[in-house]
């Protein structure tokens, strides 16, 4: 096969596309001594890439280590794995408190720390060192084994397509002997390559499925080389893009013949390069997939500085598969146009189940991914839960009784509500006034819900979502009802007690996007939290709680 080019646009790209950080290693240190046979790193995928969280050290001589204690350790090059500070440097700040913990079984000190990028950070690597014990200090140059959570269940395979093309895969199989849902995970251009592991552990785009609970199979195909920008207009690269494709199909289609994957239970899910490709793979296989969440695409479908005709004609055959769209509104690698113009086509042309999530630069400043790192959308889109068992509810079979099931507005007590649905609602509840004007965005909402959308917007209750896009099927979550219901509040003249307290919401922070919005929804008395000390930003929020909400606004008195 000939070789997809690497595209690079600048240094901030490079560190956006991939979680996989380049390291000199130094020599080792005292691990080599005959007293220490080997050593084993413990690690998981974490939201930045691969995480350790313990190591396990054998020696030969365990008595000599009786009096052993975690003082007698010290750990450098441990950080959290965000590598970029608010100004956009490089940073790289050691844990203060190594959290170190030892145990003895047998020949083996385990050694528990703080979770810290594994193996290190892009100005360092880790080291561990002991004064008392200079014979137990290692590096990771002295690991000679690594056990990772969850990736070492998938099995490394080869597949040859009847085109002749040969697939490099990964596969976590099932544990049942039942066809159970397949999930096929296309990794991002920072991961291509022949290893058969970055593309596990680069973030929790293969892992994230079975541990959140699901039972289900995934499918991880390692591409050897990443394709360029604009695909689409590339008559070299976009039908090896395509055989590709073919090939893993046939792939998928044994797994179906071989009675492992149930044929209406297979997902898609691929960010940034793989976003991109998940575009591609719907287009190319629309009557396969139950369902996809693609993340921070590449520009793989049309030209996002034209028009949103072009959108149309590369996704017109996509309309009736359900899909949740996300990306950072400002992501410096992959421009979020790709996203918005995709969701704008496949609403204008009757999408019931599309989604688009675009988080603006305050939100991503909330979770540390500043700079490059406004790429790593797929952080926040891997922790929505919600949108997982969203996913994984969907069956091929019921997908189209359920899109013409959506146009009944009536919200449900148990199930999440849209931003259309909580538009009726308010423009009802709170007798806003007919207006003249038409909608106001640039995708189509329900004809039931179009004037009420109008009519919060012209009061200011509601807004859109950037774009000039109202994305009237996206569900609404704890921390967007709060801004609401500040815009409410504050229409009503609502302001808190001079004497009144700040409240404290653990998972809260001052920074949050949304922080005063939901101080004042909490301290009026209207929106409370979870549990002690948590508000649960990204928790949707269901027919039941809304009608809870309402209720107590109508009780806020004008102060």
């Amino acid at each position: 096969m000939k070789k997809w080019n690497r595209g690079v646009k600048h240094v901030s790209c490079m560190l956006a596309l991939t979680l996989s950080l380049s390291m000199i290693w130094p020599g080792a240190t005292g691990a080599e001594s005959a007293q220490v046979t080997q050593i084993q790193a413990n690690t998981f995928v974490g939201d930045p890439g691969e995480m350790v969280e313990s190591f396990d050290i054998t020696v030969a001589d365990v008595d000599k280590y009786k009096n052993l204690k975690a003082s007698d350790f010290d750990i450098t090059g441990n950080y959290d794995g965000y590598p970029l500070n608010a100004a956009g440097e490089i940073v790289q700040d050691n844990y203060e408190d190594d959290g170190i913990t030892l145990s003895m079984k047998d020949h083996t000190i385990h050694m528990t720390v703080k979770p810290f990028k594994y193996p290190g950070g892009l100005k360092s690597e880790f080291a561990v060192t002991s004064k008392t014990y200079p014979e137990l200090s290692f590096d990771p140059k002295s690991v000679n084994q690594v056990k990772t959570r969850t990736v070492d269940e998938f099995v490394k395979a080869e597949f040859t397509a009847s085109n002749g093309v040969t697939l490099s895969y990964n596969l976590k199989r099932s544990p049942s002997k039942e066809a159970k849902p397949l999930m096929v995970w296309l990794h991002g251009g920072g991961e291509v390559g022949t290893d058969g592991r970055n593309h596990l552990t680069a973030n929790r785009g293969a892992v994230v499925w079975t541990e959140s609970g699901y039972d289900t199979s995934v499918l991880a195909v390692q591409y050897p080389e990443n394709y360029s920008f604009k695909i689409y207009n590339n008559a070299e690269q976009l039908p090896i893009m395509q055989a590709y494709f073919e090939a893993q199909h046939e792939l998928i289609q044994k797994l179906v013949a071989e009675g492992e994957v149930d044929p209406d239970r297979i997902y898609l899910s691929g960010v940034s390069s793989g976003g991109g490709g998940a575009f591609r793979f719907l287009m190319q296989y629309p009557d396969l997939f139950a369902g996809a969440i693609i993340v921070a695409a590449k520009d793989t479908v049309a030209d996002y500085t034209g028009s949103v005709d072009a959108f149309k004609k590369e996704l017109k055959g996509i309309v009736n598969v359900p899909v949740w769209i996300m990306h950072a509104q400002n992501d410096p690698t992959t421009d979020s146009r790709t996203s918005s113009l995709a969701y704008q086509a496949l609403t204008e042309m009757g999408a019931k189940q599309v989604h688009l999530t675009l988080y603006d630069d305050a939100y991503m400043d909330s979770q540390r991914l500043y700079g490059g790192l406004k790429h790593w959308s797929w952080v926040p889109a891997f922790n929505n839960k919600e949108v997982i068992a969203s996913l994984f509810k969907l069956h091929k079979g019921t997908n189209e009784e359920q899109g013409t099931g959506s146009s009944e507005h009536g919200v449900q007590p148990s199930e999440a509500v849209t931003r259309a649905q909580i538009a009726v609602i308010l423009a009802d509840a709170l007798q806003l006034s007919e207006g003249t004007e038409d909608y106001p965005y640039v995708d189509s909402a329900p004809d039931w819900a179009a004037e009420s959308i109008a009519k919060v917007t012209k009061a200011g209750l509601m807004k859109g979502i950037g774009n000039q896009l109202f994305a009237p099927e996206n569900e609404v979550t704890r921390a967007q009802m709060a801004v609401i219901v500040d815009h409410i509040l504050a229409n009503k003249n609502w302001k808190p007690a001079a004497d009144s307290v700040k409240l404290v919401f653990g998972d809260v922070n001052s920074k949050h996007w949304a922080y005063e919005a939901i101080q004042n929804s909490a301290r009026a008395g209207v929106m409370t939290g979870v549990s002690k000390g948590k508000f649960d930003t990204m928790q949707t929020v269901t027919g039941v709680q809304l009608e809870r909400i309402m209720e107590r606004l109508e009780q806020v008195g004008t102060k």
